[in-house]
């Protein structure tokens, strides 16, 4: 692998500087006399997306940095704290993570899958649907939007998680530069320095950022590097390009998993084997897009392209795996918003086509060093999806949803060394969607039916004589959101019936058969989320203090349904419930404080046998500080201030057999972490 120059962030530090001292008078200028920042036509506002998102009959949520640049902003875990239906849990404190969206990717505690996630509504997705969540850098996020299940068919996901978006900071959305520095327990240090800056008809935003942590667990040293830019281009009032390039390294032991009994004992310490074989995940990532816009009066045309080279060198018990992966997608989509027989409507398709080849070796892990080459193969992913949806009002208040979307996907595997089968396999889907949304003066309530479809990644493929077949999910759902006084709300329910999901099973004899598709299998649930001030002022008016107490509750309930070997078993892998929260006095001008907490009040299945779980577990937490649009701005954040040792997330198997086997992640321990941010 590859390495970046050690004086990689010192060059661009200065650069940054160099360049913000040129241009500081013009700069200076252009952001005392704005009004308001100048409309992009490639990035929308935050404002503008939540607009958007209402209209969508189902799960949806538009989370602004604001929310998360209160405390520590490094996991998943903190982006999506207040998120309901997003179960995001950190594996060891790092960017590694456990996510999943109404149980997809039940099967993965590593390499995501079954959501589709996009920088910019650009996928950062491999062409087999995998993802890394190091990929992405919450503090180079304006916000991040959640759509869930098919609600995310506007971004072209079939998935049955749906979709991820985290859009960019732009040099019109915030001109001016900033830099941050976070800093705690476990050698935690994470800065970041970014600016965005515009002349004319061009604009441009960067953000370079370096974390580090020693990790509370024995061999979990994270370091990482990312850069994050993009430069628009106004071409004319109706047209617009916009330029993104991200490099990304990281370098994370990885400490493996405990049994329980190692977790209640001592859970900083790491498995022996991660130990004495070096375990890692190692990875560069350079990517580069573009998106242009044309509008003409009512329509919209958009056009998308991205490039993305990944280096991964993943020492593991087994072996080493040394991928090189090169990643295109072209993509368009065509948006009408005219009115259709005096009513108003919205029409939107959109066709993206993706490829992308991976040569994969595997060699022999001498104690941390490579060995012999004992595998390698070429692996070539094609996408070709197509998606239309519209929107249209029927009158009284109902609006109605109809869409759809096809696919056409290829997996081939040319096996040059080693045991494993070529094969060539084609997965074809069509997947439609009908919903309806009622809208009162505060408040919505919704309902839609969809389908859903995911063809195997190449780690789901299966190269034996029985190969794994797409996943297939029909979903009913129902929800309401708005808000009254003082008080806000967004609750959602579910009902999946999935056919072939993904999941390591064991035969009826009680022989593994490795990841297959089971028969049958049903997913349910409740996404609730929840906001009052508890002083009373409605949420439309301006008050000098609120206290606010906000929660998320995500309940799932998954199962085989009536299966050969489990029954009704619940699924293993996730837990039935999960409560965060936070009650946060704030004021006019900035200051806030408050206690946060995390609660699983029931037991999580670690295999499908339903013979060992996870213990339940409460968290409490409290943050202080001071938000401002400029100036200086600071926090203090106390994570799990009982000491509190519990599993974060598990490992997923077929069958424990009722013994205390390694398949456990403990959480962080007690831990305190501060930050500042200078905007200016």
């Amino acid at each position: 692998m590859k390495t970046f120059p050690s004086n990689t962030l010192i060059v661009s530090l200065g650069f940054a500087a160099s360049l913000q001292a040129q241009t500081s008078e013009s700069l200076q200028d252009l952001v005392v006399t704005a009004s308001k920042p100048e409309k992009s036509l490639t990035v929308a506002s935050a404002d503008l997306a939540k607009k958007e998102l209402a209209e969508t009959p189902g799960g949806t949520e538009v989370i602004e940095a604001e929310r998360f640049l209160t405390g520590r902003a490094s996991t998943l875990a903190d982006t999506f704290a207040l998120s309901p239906g997003v179960v995001a849990q950190s594996r060891f404190g790092s960017d590694e993570a456990r996510i999943s969206i109404r149980g997809s990717g039940l099967q993965r505690t590593f390499h995501g899958r079954g959501i589709r996630v996009l920088q910019d509504g650009i996928p950062i997705n491999l062409a087999d649907g995998g993802f890394d969540m190091q990929a992405i850098d919450p503090l180079a996020a304006d916000y991040v939007t959640v759509l869930r299940g098919s609600n995310a068919l506007s971004l072209g996901s079939s998935t049955l998680g749906g979709a991820i978006n985290y859009v960019s900071a732009t040099g019109l959305s915030d001109p001016g530069g900033s830099f941050r520095i976070e800093a705690g327990s476990y050698d935690y240090l994470r800065t970041r320095i970014a600016a965005g800056m515009s002349e004319g008809d061009l604009d441009g935003y960067f953000s370079l950022s370096e974390a580090y942590q020693s990790g509370f667990r024995d061999h979990a040293q994270q370091n990482a590097q990312r850069l994050f830019s993009n430069f628009g281009w106004k071409i004319s009032d109706d047209a617009e390009s916009r330029i993104y390039f991200n490099a990304v390294r990281t370098v994370s032991e990885l400490p493996g998993n405990l049994t329980k009994a190692e977790l209640k004992d001592n859970p900083r310490s790491a498995d022996p084997s991660a130990i004495s074989q070096d375990t890692h995940r190692d990875y560069e990532l350079y990517r580069l897009g573009n998106k242009t816009v044309f509008q003409n009066g009512p329509n919209t045309f958009e056009f998308i392209a991205s490039y993305s080279y990944k280096d991964l060198d993943h020492p593991l018990s087994f072996g080493v795996v040394d991928q090189l992966s090169n990643d295109l997608m072209l993509g368009t989509t065509f948006t009408d918003k005219s009115d259709f027989f005096g009513r108003e409507n919205q029409f939107q398709s959109g066709l993206y086509l993706t490829r992308g080849e991976i040569n994969s070796a595997t060699l022999q892990n001498l104690s941390g060093h490579r060995g012999n080459l004992t595998a390698y193969s070429e692996q070539t992913a094609t996408n070709l999806e197509f998606f239309a949806e519209d929107q249209l009002a029927l009158g009284y208040g109902f609006t109605g949803v109809l869409g759809a979307t096809a696919a056409h996907t290829r997996r081939e595997n040319e096996t040059q060394l080693g045991s494993a089968a070529s094969y060539d396999r084609i997965y074809n889907d069509f997947s439609p969607k009908f919903g309806v949304r009622w809208d009162a003066e505060n408040y919505q309530i919704y309902g839609n039916v969809s389908s859903s479809f995911e063809p195997p990644s190449f780690s789901e493929t299966n190269g034996s004589l029985s190969p794994n077949k797409a996943q297939t999910a029909d979903t009913i759902e129902l929800g309401t959101r708005g808000h009254h006084g003082a008080f806000r709300w967004d609750a959602d329910i579910y009902h999946s019936e999935i056919k072939n999901e993904f999941l390591a099973l064991n035969d009826a004899s009680g022989n593994p058969l490795g990841t297959t598709n089971a028969d049958r299998t049903l997913h349910q649930g409740v996404e609730f989320f929840a906001e009052g001030d508890l002083l009373g002022t409605p949420l439309d008016q301006v008050a000098e203090n609120r206290l606010f107490l906000r929660g998320a509750w995500t309940y799932g309930r998954f199962k085989f349904d009536g299966d050969e070997t489990y029954g009704d078993n619940t699924i293993a892998g996730l837990p039935p419930h999960l409560i965060r929260g936070e009650l946060i006095w704030q004021n006019q001008i900035g200051w806030y404080a408050g206690p946060t907490f995390e609660w699983v009040p029931v037991k999580s299945y670690v295999d499908h046998a339903n013979t060992s779980s996870a213990d339940p577990y409460a968290l409490l937490g409290f943050k202080i500080g001071r938000r401002l649009d400029s100036g200086l701005s600071w926090f203090i954040e106390a994570k799990n201030l009982t000491d509190k040792k519990y599993a974060a997330t598990t490992a997923v198997i077929a069958d424990a057999n009722g013994s205390d086997t390694r398949n456990f992640l403990p959480g962080d321990g007690r831990s305190v972490f501060a930050g500042i941010e200078f905007k200016w």
